[in-house]
């Protein structure tokens, strides 16, 4: 393969990238390598198989889509579309279309990665190209023309939350009103989309031009143009509440670019017009020009943009006059600044961040004898290219600014707080003020402290910034109002900043990480066990590993409750899983009994749980009640319970009925729920009262499923499911009660009779032979007895 990279600047002041093949004269003004002309892979030529279609960017300008977590991996898209592993470092084989899917005109009109696969928006429908196998497939097809598709990506962790950023895909239509918005949206990486309506969308008034999830505000984003001006529109996924963004001039359709990190850093332009948010839309202003060390704050005064590439804090552009302008972005840094004139960027030409201060400028070469192209490289370095212009920027006034959160995910799990630390040195005779910045202030608040902490071997002063981050309605600053919802977790990054950094702070990038304000996945609930059934030998282990099967006794269970349809009642034969449950804990019937709940986070015990919580026996057992009514346990609405839940999410899981996104408790007073009925039973353990469990006069194997309902708690769905063994009881009388009371007052009252009327019999004349019978029959006894008496022989 043929590879054409050049390290190289012009001699003349201002000095530019040099682009250009092997056989013209460069002389390099500072780091440059020499240009190379490598050729391998081209060895062999084939024509292109008829059974597929060449694709190509469905407009005028190219670009390139990065992978949002490999580095070298990046589609550019343009006259041909070409996939490369190694940022275009080798010839590549223009990326094409199986002709199988009968595409009219195999246009892509946008593109984005998603795990090890690309998904494509084909001539109006989703594609998808696992680039490992080579494969391609059909993921959304439709009679509806999608034109756009938006993801947002997190790199920083495997943790769940970070992952699960990923996974969320939307794929819509532009250009038509929004009461006609057609909107995919997937939740498994792309694999499978579903149409979605929200109502609130189809009240909007206006041309539909952007629709976003934005992550780091927990919001859709529906970006709207109304005639000449252009505002996002914000909502919930319920739809219910609708939040409207600063409008903006937007004289046509625009372009969107949401930058990576998370931040909620936005590039939006359309012909002449360059925009920036830094708050996910909420506020949109136009990004001024500095010129001869002058603001111009409305345009690019008539220049086109013609490719454009941003990174975390970074964006750089060419104009339709070959003009290159960089700038820098933050909360009140944002400008950019032409930095030369080159005729090199063609028609051809896309831009990329390679990393920080790095752009690196792509064009495709075609080689006439082969089918893979070529790739003309220009790298940029704009840090060495500032030094060298007069531009009149001020020095930077920090040295190093870091913290110790920077690109990393941490958890904030419900009622806990999270400290971090960053490290500020100024630079000689400067005073830098640092800025702390969170996206979602409506669920994270955060205290910061700032002190001197000694001075570095040249007598810089050193500084400590201690950062204390807690959920936003625990800081006691802001209206209930103001906050989001307690109980459904939520995203935000917390970025440090300097008010005024510029563009000579180009390598003091402003330490940036993201808190994930939900479930810690590594906590974990587990019931206390000791002691249990098998220390006390009423149970062998080798006898429970061993298919260990018990019989729930007719009329013990609920045949209503897990199978949601009446069954015949029956006894039924249950299988002990012992690898799952061990051995049962052992609880003694007559007692009344709660599980002690254990909190663990990996191998470290917590705390123990004191939440309330629920309990159900998962075969359906019934024998056993609670000891406290909703009475008792002086509530003011009517409490939930199983029954109640059960008939209102029926079809679900009985499992999934009752949680902690759908719990109420009946301390607080609900409208639609006032308490009507004291004195059923009160089904919520734990929390401020004394309830719990008491047992009916069965011994015998219970498996609970326990979770915690407490929507306060945590984020996370604490369950687990164990075993108890309840001894002591006496087996169950046949009889009733009232039928055994009455026989044996019987039976004392004959005893009674019998003791009168005997000796009262014997004295009368009757009862005087009815003895003198019965001795003269013992006494005839007794001689028969002795006529056939044997004596013993003496030997």
């Amino acid at each position: 393969m043929l590879r054409n990279r050049l390290r190289a600047f012009a001699v003349f002041s201002p000095p530019s990238p040099s682009c250009h093949l092997p056989h013209f004269l460069i002389l390099p003004l500072f780091h440059i390598k020499s240009p190379r002309t490598i050729r391998t892979g081209k060895t062999l030529t084939s024509a292109r198989e008829p059974i597929e279609e060449i694709l190509y960017y469905a407009y005028d300008k190219p670009q390139i889509v990065k992978h949002p977590c490999v580095y070298e991996m990046a589609l550019y898209m343009g006259k041909r579309l070409f996939l490369t592993r190694d940022n275009f470092h080798r010839s590549l084989v223009p990326l094409n279309f199986p002709r199988k899917f009968k595409v009219m005109t195999p246009k892509v009109s946008a593109a984005l990665f998603s795990a090890s696969s690309v998904l494509l928006l084909i001539s109006g429908k989703v594609f998808i190209y696992y680039y490992e196998e080579n494969l391609w497939s059909d993921i959304l097809v439709t009679d509806k023309f999608l034109t756009d598709i938006s993801a947002e990506h997190c790199c920083y962790s495997s943790d769940f939350s970070c992952v699960a950023v990923s996974f969320l895909i939307l794929v819509y239509t532009t250009g038509n009103p929004a009461s006609e918005a057609t909107i995919y949206m997937s939740r498994n990486l792309g694999f499978e989309f579903e149409e979605i309506h929200l109502l609130k969308v189809k009240h909007l008034n206006g041309t539909l031009e952007g629709f976003f999830f934005f992550h780091s505000i927990s919001k859709f984003a529906v970006l709207l143009r109304t005639g000449n001006m252009g505002r996002f529109v914000f909502m919930e996924s319920s739809g219910e509440e609708v939040i409207w963004g600063i409008p903006f001039h937007m004289p046509k359709s625009i372009k969107v670019m949401s930058l990576p990190g998370l931040k909620g850093f936005l590039i939006l332009w359309a012909g002449d017009h360059l925009f920036f948010s830094h708050n996910n839309g909420q506020l949109v202003e136009e990004i001024p020009v500095k010129n001869d060390q002058s603001f111009h704050f409305l345009h690019l005064s008539g220049k086109n943009v013609s490719i454009i590439a941003g990174y975390d804090n970074e964006l750089a552009l060419g104009t339709s006059d070959a003009d290159f302008y960089y700038g820098t972005l933050g909360l009140l840094s944002t400008s950019i600044t032409k930095v030369l004139n080159t005729n090199d960027i063609t028609e051809d030409s896309a831009m990329m961040f390679e990393s920080v201060g790095l752009i690196l400028i792509v064009t495709p070469q075609r080689d006439e004898y082969f089918q893979a192209f070529d790739f003309l490289l220009c790298d940029v370095n704009m840090q060495h290219m500032l030094m060298h212009l007069s531009l009149g920027l001020k020095t930077c006034k920090a040295e190093i600014l870091r913290g110790d959160f920077n690109k990393k995910v941490h958890i904030l799990d419900m009622g806990e707080t999270l400290e971090l630390s960053a490290k500020l040195v100024s630079q000689p005779s400067q005073s830098p003020i640092p800025i702390v910045t969170v996206s979602n202030p409506h669920t994270l608040g955060f205290k910061v402290k700032m002190y001197e902490d000694g001075y570095t071997y040249d007598g810089n002063t050193k500084f400590t910034i201690n950062i204390t981050l807690m959920q936003q309605h625990r800081s006691g600053r802001a209206h209930e109002s103001f906050i989001s919802n307690l109980k459904l977790p939520s995203l935000s990054t917390i970025t440090l900043d300097l008010i005024d950094r510029g563009m000579s702070c180009i390598d003091l990038q402003p330490p940036s990480g993201i808190i994930s304000i939900g479930c810690n996945w590594k906590k974990y609930i587990q019931v206390h066990r000791n002691p249990n059934a098998c220390m006390k030998k009423f149970l062998e282990p080798a006898i429970l590993e061993n298919s260990y099967t018990y019989t729930l006794e007719k009329g013990a269970y609920d045949t209503f409750f897990q199978f949601q349809i009446p069954v015949d009642e029956k006894e039924r034969i249950v299988k002990y899983d012992y690898a799952e449950l061990g051995c049962p804990s052992l609880v003694y019937y007559n007692s009344p009994w709660k599980p002690v709940i254990e909190l663990w986070e990996e191998n470290n015990f917590v705390e123990i749980v004191t939440s309330e919580f629920i309990l159900l026996e998962v075969h359906g057992l019934r024998t056993y009640t609670y000891s406290l009514t909703a009475g008792q346990a002086s509530c003011i609405s009517q409490p939930q319970n199983w029954s109640s839940m059960l008939h209102k999410y029926i079809g679900k899981k009985y499992q999934d009925s009752w949680n902690r996104m759908n719990y109420m408790s009946c301390y607080v007073e609900q409208k639609d729920s006032p308490l009507l009925w004291p004195d059923v039973e009160y089904q919520i353990l734990g929390g401020a009262t004394e309830n719990s469990i008491i047992f009916d006069q069965r011994n015998g194997i219970y498996v609970f499923l326990l979770r915690i309902v407490d929507p306060h708690y945590s984020y996370c769905d604490l369950t687990t499911t164990f075993s108890i063994y309840v001894y002591g009881a006496f087996p169950k009388q046949t009889l009733p009660d009232y039928s055994v009371a009455i026989g044996m007052l019987i039976f004392m009252l004959f005893l009674l009779w019998l003791g009168y009327i005997i000796p009262k019999l014997f004295k009368s004349e009757r009862g005087r032979k009815f003895k003198s019978f019965f001795q003269n029959l013992c006494s005839t006894h007794q001689k028969e007895k002795r006529k056939f008496h044997l004596p013993k022989v003496n030997k």
